[in-house]
């Protein structure tokens, strides 16, 4: 679902060199102190949308600690959390093109991982810290690397035809799916990643006619979900990992994406657009308890569920821009982290082994 899938619309609108400062409330900033027990995860890291300028900030889970990472040096997008949380993986066109920078949390120090003409982004850990997934190229032609997390060597994963992106690694770390337009539709694959880190033959695990998108795999996984309209409307559907034994979980009037799963991997939390706004819904692994959390005026978007299961992270403009809120699995207490001038979107968890 093109349009609302957050990842390619906030590619497309980051195209160019912009270098931008902003201008938060509160306590914002890059403050040191990283060995303070609060600030031991697990925290969340989000995206500030200011002007034509993007930026990621973390901040505790209290709403303490609120630190801009990137401080305006260009355009900052899709942060990924290493395994151990002690990293944020990012791109920035910083220097003129969008490259891959990983950052330390302990001293805030910044490598830059590629270095090369073509376009990178949309970086994503391995479960073991060693390796980063990254996407290469232009909208259209874009394809799967794997680097080390040095930066070190740079390996194709795939080589088809057509566009792929959304990689997502398997909880053992043995494989990537990804979906791709290579049969003329958005279809989900599996690749296997060996342990030289070059790839197998990717293999579709989604059949036409209709698009399936955004891959997220289970917490032990045996099971990924995914997004498609195969039905005539977009809802949310789950597989086995090797694409049989297909679900679909919900059956609603609005646009149904971005399932989240919690970390029992019994329900998913998701975003549906009802009466043009964004409602946060969950949904058991069986399609059963079916539940709007939010139920509000407000447009809420982007749930994500906490490692330890006790909470949901989202964004909102309930109070007027998009701010980061959290709320307990049964939509209860509701608690905004964020007041930031600009718009706050798109929150990711550290890993709950941050301890």
């Amino acid at each position: 679902m093109k349009e609302i899938v957050w990842r390619l619309a906030l590619f497309t609108m980051s195209l160019g060199l912009i270098h931008a400062g902003c201008a938060p409330t509160g306590n914002a900033g890059r403050e040191s102190g990283s060995t303070d027990p609060d600030l031991r995860g697990p925290r969340l890291a989000f995206t500030l949308l200011h002007g034509e300028g993007r930026d990621i900030y973390i901040v505790n889970r209290d709403g303490r600690h609120l630190t801009n990472l990137t401080r305006g040096h260009g355009k900052n997008i899709w942060p990924s959390w290493s395994s151990d949380g002690e990293r944020l993986a990012y791109a920035s066109n910083r220097d003129g093109n969008w490259e891959i920078y990983s950052m330390s949390l302990r001293d805030f120090a910044e490598t830059k991982l590629t270095r090369t003409p073509e376009r990178e982004g949309s970086p994503a850990w391995s479960p073991d810290g060693r390796r980063l997934a990254f996407v290469v190229g232009e909208e259209g032609h874009r394809e799967i690397y794997l680097m080390r997390n040095d930066g070190q060597p740079r390996t194709r994963l795939t080589d088809l035809p057509g566009d792929k992106v959304a990689a997502a690694w398997s909880p053992d770390g043995e494989a990537i799916a990804f979906e791709s337009n290579t049969a003329g539709r958005w279809e989900i694959y599996r690749v296997a990643v060996r342990p030289d880190g070059n790839g197998g033959d990717p293999v579709p695990l989604t059949h036409g006619p209709a698009d399936s998108e955004t891959p997220i795999w289970s917490p032990d996984g045996k099971k990924i979900a995914f997004e498609s309209n195969r039905d005539g409307n977009w809802e949310i559907y789950v597989m086995a990992a090797d694409g049989s034994d297909l679900i679909r979980l919900t059956r609603m009037a609005g646009a149904d994406s971005n399932p989240t799963w919690s970390p029992d991997g019994r329900r998913l939390a998701f975003e549906s657009i009802q009466q043009g706004k964004g409602e946060i819904y969950v949904v058991d692994v069986e399609g059963q308890g079916l539940r709007n959390l939010t139920n509000h005026p407000a447009d809420d978007i982007g749930p994500q569920w906490s490692p330890d299961g006790k909470q949901i992270a989202f964004s909102s403009n309930r109070e007027g821009s998009y701010q980061i809120h959290l709320m307990d699995p049964d939509g209860s207490h509701v608690m905004r982290l964020t007041q930031l001038q600009g718009e706050s979107k798109w929150p990711y968890w550290s890993p709950s082994s941050f301890q």
